[in-house]
């Protein structure tokens, strides 16, 4: 315990001892008792009150007003001393005795930090970690003797010993006589007694010091039932080798639970979609703050940076989700909105038991321990997994620099730059610098509880919802420090949304031993039996450094789905082709001479998609592949017989060549066949824009530039494939989106002098095609306000409001003042 603390406390037991013992004998003897020998009648009240006052009525007053104030104060702090004495939050409240209540709250609160901390605990009264440990921790029954093999560490208690003497002498410090405690908490003893009282130990007892991995042979039924479910655990070899890479979850129920990666990495679900979802919200920051080109530079259909590998894992695995339950995945501003919360987590999921039920502990509360040669991963993990969850202030976790270093293999430069995008993350100069922050918050958080009237900070939460509350989590190495510092937050029955993840082992909570193969070898503390056996989420330090930085990347909110222009008209058939593909928009499949588009099913529009994005051809490998990415064992030839007969039925096609499939052609190589759109039946709006594109670049006089331009504009008619809902075409669909936004504010760029109206009509219509570019809308404020359209001009800023309102942005500074700029002129 610090000095200042232990100070506060010395101080706080001085004024409650003075207050409630030494005033009553001090003012006794000065002016005795104010009540009278026998009581007084009527007639001498009367005449008492009525007689000329010599200084005695008022003297008799002051004394009355003196004992009356120190028996309410008196009885305030016998009611928080009960309160506390009984494990309840807080005391019941006193009508009219408000302001004398804290008063008594905050003292006892404050001297009671002397039997939190052990380091100022008198070895002969019980702590409080009595109440945190009902069950012996290798799951005895309180008859069953201590019998330990002799490799244990037995220590026989001596005359004159204390749990204080014993952990300085054999465990190096004496606080960390919790550890003894728990090792030995309601263990039968040889002379026949109960070791229930950590502060009474008698000559002869035996005390184990060590942890030891349960066996059959050493467990028996417990008096208590624990806290999780009782699963029978699937016999599990020790040596057993990490699965072969896969994406598939887990079968049965724990389908949206764990994900295995290809690095034999086991994530939950709910972690893929944290790192999914801040890669999406990222994606949409950049698109945002894009600007489009000028109109002297080319329009280009370059694809958007791709993510780490670790990352793009993640994101593919999270939206494998959604396929395997049978559902469309979600477009990005619904990904989002799903993830948006400001609830408190209440657990932290661990892992799985053997038959892949979940395995969770409360976040906030006494705390966990890890170690063995897996402990590093599964803490890791857990960091990531709590600061995907920090956003809008859920979670703080607090860890030092050195021991994140170690954790992700980041130097302290990176992981400074890391921390400045995570404000769920405060990155700690040292080790006892984030203790004294962990403590600081946590008598903090008590004053603010008392101030309030509150029971615990849940109560805070409820009733003010508007304020940040977030749950306080510490990850450190175990050391005295720890002992120090963070014992009292955590052993206290008053809860102040703190919790703790120990590398080491932890005597005040659960403790789990992990093997090399993420396994818990062995595991102790209250409800511990449901975590034995269990494999826990873990990731490499490379996977984990690369989620880190994609959630320090995240700088956005809360946003909606982009629209997308939608086609008017039929478009025409180029050249001799009898079928026009249209995938700018929704797929649809047109015949020459007919009004109404050619029913296909799904399977047929995806079909047609994929082959238009690879027009020189692909193998019978990669379409199968792309068409059914969880089962390659489907029939490609069954699927484009039909394809082609549906596409011979609407056009009454007739082959010359018996022998040449229509419309999509096959051309057989050594290793495979190779399958391409035949050019001469089928035209796409695909092929002839990627041509356009071609034209403007190479366009160098300026009349021939905006021909160019006005020709590609006429085909930019929306996001490509819209509707579809593969990888493959999310790959393609924004760069395309982008392009055709381009080129029409290329071609506003250049009509705006000769034809502003048909500038401001290519600007909203950019607009329409790709809403988050915020340029766009500036552009327009500056045309209409040229043109004297202020109150369109004023529509289009309420426009551009309402979409950062969408995006989670409202009242944006920087945006602010750039419209404030161009409306003022």
């Amino acid at each position: 315990m610090t000095v200042l603390r232990l100070l506060r406390a010395l101080a706080a037991s001085a004024v409650l001892l003075a207050a409630v013992v030494g005033f009553p004998i001090l003012f006794y003897k000065i002016t005795g008792l104010p009540l009278p020998d026998r009581l007084p009648t009527l007639r001498q009240i009367a005449d008492k009150l009525t007689a000329p006052d010599d200084g005695t009525l008022f003297v008799t007053a002051l004394e009355l007003v003196a004992w009356g104030a120190w028996a309410t104060f008196s009885f305030s702090v016998i009611c928080e001393v009960v309160a506390k004495w009984r494990g309840r939050r807080i005391a019941p409240r006193l009508p009219g005795l408000r302001g004398m209540q804290r008063l008594a709250a905050y003292l006892v609160a404050s001297a009671t930090l002397t039997v939190l901390a052990p380091g100022v605990s008198d070895a002969t009264a019980p702590p409080p970690v009595v109440a945190m440990a009902p069950l012996h921790p290798l799951g005895q029954a309180a008859t069953t003797e201590v019998d330990s093999p002799s490799e244990e560490r037995i220590y026989h208690v001596r005359k004159g010993d204390t749990l204080w003497d014993i952990a300085d002498k054999e465990l190096g410090s004496p606080r960390r006589w919790p550890m003894i405690w728990k090792l030995n908490a309601r263990s039968r003893q040889p002379d026949g007694h109960t070791f229930a009282d950590p502060g009474l130990i008698r000559p002869g007892w035996k005390l184990r010091l060590s942890l030891k991995r349960p066996t059959p042979s050493d467990t028996s039924p417990t008096t208590e039932q624990p806290l999780a479910t009782e699963a029978s655990p699937k016999p599990r070899p020790s040596t057993s080798q990490p699965q072969p890479p896969s994406l598939q979850p887990h079968p049965a129920h724990e389908t949206t639970e764990a994900i295995r990666l290809s690095s034999g990495s086991l994530v939950a679900l709910a972690y893929a979609a944290g790192i999914s979802t801040a890669y999406v919200a990222n994606r949409l920051y950049q698109r945002r703050r894009r600007i489009p080109p000028s109109s002297a530079e080319a329009v280009t259909v370059t694809p958007e940076p791709e993510p780490p590998a670790p990352v793009r894992e993640l994101h593919h695995a999270h939206r494998q989700a959604f396929v395997e339950r049978d559902e469309p995945p979600p477009s990005d501003g619904e990904l989002i909105r799903r993830d948006y919360s400001i609830d408190v987590p209440e657990q932290i999921h661990l892992g799985q038991s053997a038959d892949g039920s979940p395995l969770r502990i409360a976040l906030e509360g006494p705390g966990i321990g890890l170690f063995g040669p897996g402990a590093d991963a599964v803490v890791r993990y857990l960091l990531v997994d709590l600061l995907r969850q920090s956003s809008n202030y859920r979670v703080q976790v607090t860890v030092s620099a050195a021991l994140a270093g170690r954790l992700f293999g980041l130097t302290e430069g990176d992981l400074h730059r890391i921390a400045g995008g995570l404000p769920g993350l405060l990155l700690a100069a040292s080790h006892e610098q984030a203790l004294r922050h962990f403590e600081e918050t946590y008598f903090m958080r008590r004053r603010m509880v008392l101030e309030r009237e509150s029971s615990e900070i849940g109560d805070l939460r409820r009733t003010d919802p508007g304020e940040a509350l977030p749950a306080i989590l510490l990850i450190t190495e175990l050391d005295d420090e720890v002992y120090e510092h963070v014992t009292a937050p955590l052993m206290s029955a008053q809860s102040a949304g703190v919790g703790a993840v120990f590398l080491g082992s932890w005597p005040g909570g659960v403790t789990c031993e992990i093997s090399s193969t993420h396994f818990v070898e062995a595991a102790e503390g209250r409800g511990s039996d449901a975590l034995a056996d269990g494999e826990l989420f873990h990731t490499t330090a490379e996977e984990a450094a690369a989620h880190l930085r994609q959630l320090a990347s995240v700088e956005c909110g809360v946003v909606v789905d982009i629209e997308s222009a939608s086609r008017d008209s039929q478009p025409d058939c180029p050249g001799a082709a009898l079928v026009r593909l249209t995938i700018l928009g929704h797929p649809t499949v047109y015949v020459r001479d007919k009004g109404e588009p050619l029913p296909l099913s799904w399977l047929q529009l995806n079909t047609l998609t994929y082959l238009a994005l690879n027009p020189n051809g692909v193998t019978r490998d990669q379409l199968t592949a792309a068409l059914w990415p969880d089962d390659c064992g489907k029939d490609i030839h069954n699927a484009l017989r039909h394809l082609r007969s549906a596409l011979v039925a609407g056009t009454d096609y007739k082959s010359v060549e018996a022998k040449r499939a229509p419309f999509i052609s096959a051309s057989t190589t050594k290793d495979s066949a190779i399958y391409r759109i035949d050019r001469n039946l089928i035209s796409v709006d695909l092929w002839d824009y990627e041509s356009a594109l071609e034209q403007v670049r190479t366009a160098v006089a300026p009349a021939d530039r905006v021909a160019a331009l006005s020709k590609t504009a006429r085909l930019c008619t929306g996001e490509l494939a819209e509707g579809l809902t593969a990888e493959w075409v999310e790959d393609h669909r924004y760069p395309l989106t982008r392009s055709q936004a381009d080129i029409l504010s290329q071609l506003a760029e250049h009509l705006v002098e000769e034809d502003p109206e048909q500038a401001l009509s290519a600007l909203e219509r950019a607009r329409e095609l790709d809403p988050d570019t915020e340029e766009t809308y500036f552009r327009i404020i500056l045309l209409q306000v040229r043109l004297d359209r202020r109150d369109d001009a004023s529509r289009t800023a309420e426009l551009l409001r309402q979409h950062q309102r969408s995006l989670g942005l409202s009242g944006d500074y920087q945006t602010e003042r750039r419209l404030a700029e161009v409306l003022r002129r």
